[in-house]
């Protein structure tokens, strides 16, 4: 297997030649080019695992390079973007397009190379999930058809009934073991992106991206404690949501180092099992809610309170209450297009995953009230939620 390939994009020489004569000492293969016309043709060519990128060059500057090279998170390459005139709309739009960090010149060359160890290493991770992703329900199905198969076999051989449910019991707990595992090692591949996050933010010094890998670890650590709480419950198909909730507020008063005698939390939630397909939207929309409370509800105060109330309707509904006492949302805020990637992701959980209502008030503070079903599937790839 050939050396990790990274491709430097720079019309400065001397930037070009600084940044490869560090890399090749780690035994990177380097490539570069001095626009973003060069840049696309290498880019195709040697499909590298990273690119270090400037934004001002002539021909085709950075961002219609990210444009052209259209990055999704599926993508095997990161992007570093290092600048020394970008502005904050600039770097705004650079992460809408797909990098992985932001340096701005003059960098400092250890720190950069700090970066461009933990974005390969953080890739290879990502590509390893992908791929035990999608090959996690063909192997799921190979074993279940496995496991029919000799269990096909064992009913043909055996006649007694006694020994057929011996059997049948055997294999419902294999079945069952291999499903804790499946969450077992998802909830181990989540934390290890968690740590890598974790190692990343040392190198990051704006806070602004410092406050967007925090979210990203929480949002990680919100989908790893829900997989954790299936494989340690006797029921692999629900999970006790009023404990997992209580364990998820926790973690967040914890990460955010909150002082409890100045921010006081009071919970009111209806004891309730609910599927992870459920459990999985709801558990991000309260990660989000929170945290959004946590970082901004009560800047300029000396103290306040949130709330976070879950109740089961008489119709069989859920009604999700969080709300606090903080300075409130601006005026005229629209979540569908909100600039905040929190509130966006609050908007689409609730309209797109639950298919329930979502209604906030500013008065006050500020509430959220979102009201939705626990959705049934009945068949592979089809919701029910009545």
């Amino acid at each position: 297997m050939g050396n990790d390939k990274i491709l430097i994009l720079d019309d400065e020489q001397i930037v070009v030649d600084a940044i490869t004569k560090n890399l090749s000492r780690r035994n990177y293969e380097i490539y570069s080019g001095k626009d973003g016309k060069e840049g696309l043709a290498l880019y195709h060519e040697v499909n590298p695992i990273l690119i270090i990128l400037d934004l001002r060059m002539p021909v085709m500057d950075g961002v219609e390079f990210l444009r052209k090279i259209n990055l999704s998170p599926s993508d095997s390459c990161s992007v570093i973007v290092l600048t020394g005139h970008g502005s904050d709309e600039e770097m705004e739009r650079c992460f809408e397009l797909g990098i992985s960090a932001f340096l701005r010149k003059p960098f400092n060359i250890y720190e950069l190379l700090g970066i461009v160890s933990h974005s390969i290493a953080l890739k290879k991770v990502e590509k390893e999930l992908r791929s035990y992703r999608d090959h996690l329900e063909e192997l799921v199905e190979k074993r279940t058809i496995e496991l029919q198969a000799t269990n096909d076999m064992l009913q043909k051989e055996i006649v007694e009934r006694t020994n057929a449910e011996v059997l049948a019991t055997r294999s419902l707990r294999d079945k069952e073991v291999l499903l804790r595992e499946i969450h077992h090692r998802v909830k181990n591949n989540l934390q290890i992106v968690s740590s890598l996050l974790d190692l990343q933010t040392k190198y990051i010094k704006d806070p602004e991206t410092l406050d967007m890998f925090k979210d990203s670890q929480n949002r990680l650590k919100t989908m790893a404690l829900l997989h954790e709480k299936l494989y340690q419950s006797d029921n692999m198909a629900e999970i006790d949501f009023a404990k997992y909730l209580t364990n998820l507020l926790d973690h967040l008063y914890r990460s955010y180092c909150i002082d409890t005698s100045c921010i006081l939390m009071t919970t009111d939630i209806d004891k309730a099992t609910i599927g992870l397909d459920t459990a999985v939207p709801c558990g991000l929309i309260v990660n989000e809610l929170v945290s959004n409370s946590l970082k901004h509800a009560f800047k300029g105060q000396q103290g306040g309170q949130l709330n976070v109330h879950l109740h089961k309707l008489d119709d069989g509904r859920f009604k999700l209450t969080v709300s606090d006492t903080g300075v409130g949302l601006p005026d005229g805020i629209d979540l569908k297009n909100s600039k905040t990637l929190g509130l966006r992701l609050v908007n689409a959980l609730v309209i797109e995953q639950l298919e329930g209502t979502l209604e906030f008030d500013t008065n006050n503070g500020t509430s959220f009230w979102i009201v939705f079903r626990e959705l049934k599937y009945t068949t592979r790839g089809t919701k029910d939620g009545r």
